[in-house]
């Protein structure tokens, strides 16, 4: 099951953490599949790799082209936008957005 939390943890970082936890979940349920299918094991594993392999080498590609914005892009650019709208409120309340003498 550490496979599964590795490829939603890479799959997060480079296509948002829902297709993150959506490809954990698919990546576990594989893995018991494969536990109780015969045979099924090796292709399970390189389809897992395969799947890594990709990400890591076109991750940014697929990003831009799908228009994700991985979990950098996307909850922390979402925090430091919330961050800076509460930042200015709290200085117009303040009254800390005062002009300086001599600016018209």
């Amino acid at each position: 099951m550490v496979a599964a939390l590795l490829v939603g943890a890479i799959t997060a970082w480079f296509l948002g953490l829902r297709l993150g936890v959506i490809a954990a979940v698919a990546t576990a349920a594989a893995l018991l599949i494969a536990l109780v299918v015969p045979g099924m094991s090796l292709a399970i594993y390189v389809i897992v790799i395969a799947w890594c392999a990709g990400l890591y080498f076109f991750g940014k590609k697929i990003s831009l082209i799908t228009g994700q914005k991985g979990l950098i892009g996307g909850p922390a650019v979402s925090v430091a936008s919330w961050a800076g709208q509460a930042q200015a409120w709290v200085r117009s309340k303040l009254g800390s957005d005062t002009k300086k003498p001599g600016a018209n």
